[in-house]
């Protein structure tokens, strides 16, 4: 589990995964308002990424978290899961200032996004799922960047550019989860190094007294028998 803490859950992405669907079935019940668009509420900049515009679009985050966030959480632990999805959403939302200015931004999609590039970057030869086909997490990366670059001069509902923002951003918290974990294991390793090293030189101080006990009687009968 490389230098993480053990994690007290390893459930929290599936945790997330049904909080998703009990926000979804509130929007439906009770048409709470969450999409964010500039000039709106603030707090909808939050909401919104916890928000569904369809039962479909909650069904493919749902998927996306609950495959690539319970790896993900398992080779690290909750709290970066859950600080990955939260921070890789949350600045892909700003890309609502420059793309969506007159329309609205809903979902977990960019969050998710973000852990999967997270994912890939820190541990790329992990098998995921990319396109219904099991795949190294690097190829899952490659093609999900490729559909969201392609589709993005399409007319559709979905906010791509929001999609690469979050990708880029986890991809870049899982470089440096994976460059932090890199120089831990060096530091690691240089500390064990240096404590054999100062274990064999307690050794060879301990050998040299035993080895001398005869020297040493006589340095004693000289300085105390005269």
């Amino acid at each position: 589990m490389d230098s993480f803490e053990t994690s007290q859950s390893k459930y929290t992405a599936l945790f997330l995964c049904a909080f998703l669907f009990l926000i979804y079935s509130a929007q439906t019940l009770f048409g709470l308002e969450l999409a964010y668009r500039p000039g709106v509420e603030g707090y909808r900049f939050l909401t919104s990424i916890f928000g569904h515009s369809s039962l479909e679009h909650l069904l493919n985050n749902l998927f996306f978290l609950g495959l690539f966030g319970t790896i993900y959480e398992l080779q690290t632990n909750s709290k970066v899961f859950l600080g990955t999805f939260l921070v890789s959403g949350l600045l892909a939302n700003l890309t609502a200032f420059v793309f969506y200015p007159e329309t609205f931004i809903i979902g977990a999609s960019a969050g998710a996004m973000g852990v999967l590039s997270a994912l890939a970057v820190y541990k790329p030869k992990q098998i995921g799922l990319g396109l219904g086909v099991p795949m190294p997490m690097w190829a899952v990366l490659i093609a999900y960047i490729f559909i969201d670059l392609v589709s993005l001069g399409a007319i559709n509902n979905t906010a791509n550019e929001a999609h690469l923002a979050g990708l880029l951003v986890g991809g870049l918290m899982g470089y440096r989860l994976k460059t932090n974990t890199k120089r831990e294991k060096k530091q690691n390793k240089r500390n064990k190094r240096e404590k054999q090293e100062q274990s064999r030189d307690e050794e060879a101080e301990d050998d040299l007294g035993f080895d001398n006990w005869e020297q040493r009687i006589r340095e004693w009968e000289e300085k105390w028998m005269k």
